[in-house]
């Protein structure tokens, strides 16, 4: 009786550690689902857990019409396909294929470019939104992320232009929000993204 435990213990572990979805907390949130794949793809090579999360997130994001999310979705696709992760598990996707079915291994690094394009696509329509509402708080982040999707297309001259964008954005949220609480320095984030795409 105590050797069929044991046994049964030892399989459900198996199934537990073998599960590509464990130890991934659920949530209805979709930018919760974009930092939960993030850390997945980027510092744990699980790629398949953050692709269900990514592609969660994008529908909800599509649900609500919401192009600031749907931006942050296509573009963390786009990354997601070009990341380590993902040629780590060469294998696994060259026989199962990726949730996008459009998307092959040998074809992920252009489906990546397609992804950072249609992020800007939806950036462009947040940035009027964001503008109108003079919300300068996401605007700053809109740039920041159009900046990252230009450098990734090999845009340098778009990326710099978004980079200091941010920054004009930053500093019209302060001016018109002087006790806003900050999380790390924009100024220091915008000086590095810029050292990175050799802006001059």
């Amino acid at each position: 009786m105590r050797e069929l435990k044991f046994l049964v213990g030892i399989s459900l572990l198996s199934i537990l550690v073998g599960c590509a979805g464990v130890g991934v907390v659920a949530s209805s949130d979709p930018l919760a689902k974009l930092n939960d794949a993030q850390e997945l793809f980027q510092k744990q090579d699980r790629p398949l857990p953050a692709e269900r999360l990514i592609r969660e997130a994008l529908a909800i994001y599509k649900e609500r019409d919401d192009p600031h999310g749907l931006g942050n979705s296509h573009r963390q696709y786009g990354d997601f396909l070009r990341s380590p992760a993902v040629s780590q598990w060469e294998t696994v996707y060259r026989r199962d294929g990726f949730q996008d079915k459009s998307v092959t291994f040998d074809n992920r690094l252009v489906k990546a470019s397609e992804y950072y394009s249609k992020a800007l696509e939806y950036y462009q329509r947040a940035e009027e939104q964001h503008r109108k509402a003079n919300r300068f708080d996401s605007l700053t982040n809109v740039y920041f992320n159009m900046a990252w999707s230009y450098q990734m297309l090999n845009d340098r001259e778009k990326a710099c232009s978004s980079l200091d964008r941010a920054l004009e954005a930053n500093a019209e949220n302060i001016k018109r929000n002087p006790t806003v609480k900050q999380f790390g320095s924009i100024t220091d984030a915008v000086a590095s993204a810029k050292r990175q795409a050799h802006c001059a």
